[in-house]
């Protein structure tokens, strides 16, 4: 054991612990695996079931508990980079690196970046792909398959996965960010970024807008013929439309899926209008297809060039895929990736029916933002204060380390606090440091001895019943800060119409 003096830490009265074999008196090996649990040595990242819980096991045969930062890279960091780097960029990124291993992040679950991040064009990103590809960590590397909704410029639509021309992009993307990849042993895998099919009515709906004979609009519509074994009378019934058949359907017109889809799906009680099951399961079996495609085409193309590297597949919010989505891409992904823990779409469903383990791909634990930000348009995942984010993490490591289900988790945290000026998607998110590399304390501290207590716990999964326990705790304390904030929202827009 070494102990490491940094001057930005010392001035804080903190003095971290570096442990390059070892956690908690556990040996690891050179990616981080324990050494005495035994998988298959196959020189990649791979998933086991080894004893009584899933494990992500490392090139060298050992099991590996992955716990990431899921944005340590952003555009919006210049504030850091400017005051804390004198304006280096690479001073910047190789410290973060040193960063998130003092904190106890073992992987990067996102990869040097995830293009939704920097998409203002002032990040170097070939230099931070060299500089991770020399710096042994784990990372995954991000292929961007699908936007970002944040990303579609104006007037731009979403893709036609079924087309041709979406094949050539594919595997032009999969052959400039797989291939050169494909020896490496500290890659994880590759994902198709974050937050894919948000929004999934306009998924659909553009799909079915294309031009008549287009390859998507033409799948979907066999998707709906088939599910009303060619009764045009029966959709009709469900749509309130008057379409003379299948084909005038096809020729001349279109449907509409509505926005409460998403709400129904998050918990919200379905709509009491005649029909809306029917819709709701019609909007779930074209969302499925267009997932299915994706994942389809991307495998195959990713496994052209690299069989050996494990396939994330998107990393989408907690409620876009249902059960039956995943069981239809489990083919084609070695882990199941919702972004958060959910109450109302749990995982462990999914996991025990496809047979393939979870790994939380975006987990929030609160952000805490200026008031007037709050008061004027709200803030996703807004907490009162950093000791609510503190309260937050240490109840999600004891969760998610408990269960066998995981392999690991990426949470959504940056390393330095955001600028939040430029559009609603980057609002202010606050860091581990401000912007002069100086730590929040006690959030430095409660996440590093919470990232430890993952790894000694992560031995010890609990039962159904515990395990349900612990998340029923991370909820209600989740609750009961959203209605403080709720209350904070009300009382600053009540003086703000003053």
């Amino acid at each position: 054991m070494r102990i490491l003096h940094l001057a930005k830490y010392a001035a804080a009265g903190l003095v971290l612990l570096l442990l390059p074999s070892e956690t908690y008196g556990q040996q690891l090996d050179q990616y981080g695996g324990f050494l005495d649990i035994k998988g298959k040595r196959t020189g990649f990242f791979h998933t086991e079931r080894i004893g009584n819980r899933w494990w992500l096991v490392t090139p060298e045969g050992h099991g590996f508990f992955g716990i990431g930062v899921s944005h340590p890279i952003t555009s919006m960091s210049e504030g850091a980079i400017t005051f804390a780097y004198g304006g280096s960029q690479e001073e910047w990124i190789r410290d973060g690196l040193r960063k998130m291993r003092e904190l106890g992040f073992n992987c990067v679950w996102s990869g040097p970046y995830s293009l939704e991040r920097i998409r203002f064009g002032n990040i170097d990103a070939d230099m931070a792909d060299k500089i991770y590809r020399q710096a042994e960590i784990p990372y995954a590397i991000h292929v961007p398959l699908i936007k970002h909704q944040v990303e579609l410029k104006p007037g731009e639509i979403r893709p036609d996965v079924f087309s041709a021309k979406y094949q050539r992009y594919v595997s032009e993307e999969v052959a400039k960010r797989v291939a050169p990849n494909r020896d490496s042993p500290w890659i994880l895998g590759y994902y198709y970024g974050y937050g894919s099919f948000m929004r999934e009515d306009l998924w659909i709906n553009q799909t079915l807008s294309y031009e008549p004979g287009s390859p998507g609009r033409e799948r979907l519509f066999d998707v709906l013929e088939q599910r009303y074994r060619g009764d045009i009378a029966g959709l009709n019934a469900v749509y309130g439309t008057g379409f003379g058949s299948f084909s005038d359907l096809r020729e001349n017109g279109s449907l509409t899926y509505p926005r409460w889809i998403s709400a129904v799906k998050a918990g919200e009680p379905l709509p009491a209008q005649a029909g809306s099951k029917d819709v709701l399961a019609d909007a779930e079996a074209l969302l499925g297809e267009i997932v299915e495609q994706l994942h389809k085409v991307s495998h195959a193309e990713i496994r052209k060039h690299d069989s050996n590297h494990m396939v994330l597949g998107s990393y989408v919010k907690h409620t876009t895929y249902t059960n039956g989505i995943w069981k239809r891409i489990a083919p084609y992904i070695d882990a199941l990736g919702p972004q958060d823990l959910s109450d109302v779409n749990p995982i462990k469903p999914s996991v025990e029916a496809t047979g393939v383990p979870a790994m939380l791909s975006d987990q929030e634990f609160g952000n805490v933002y200026p008031l007037a930000l709050q008061g004027k348009t709200g803030a996703p995942g807004a907490v009162p204060d950093h000791v609510d984010r503190r309260v937050l993490y240490d109840l999600l490591a004891s969760r998610i380390a408990r269960d066998p289900d995981f392999i690991g988790v990426s949470f959504c945290a940056v390393l330095y606090d955001q600028s939040h000026w430029r559009r609603a998607y980057d609002r202010g998110q606050p860091g581990f440091f401000n912007i002069d590399g100086e730590p929040n304390e006690r959030l430095v501290v409660t996440v590093r001895n919470a990232n430890q207590r993952i790894l000694d716990a992560v031995r010890e999964p609990l039962d159904e019943a515990s395990i349900a326990q612990l998340h029923r705790s991370y909820i209600e304390t989740k609750a009961a800060y959203r209605r403080v904030m709720e209350q904070r929202f009300a009382l600053l827009n009540k003086r703000i119409e003053e």
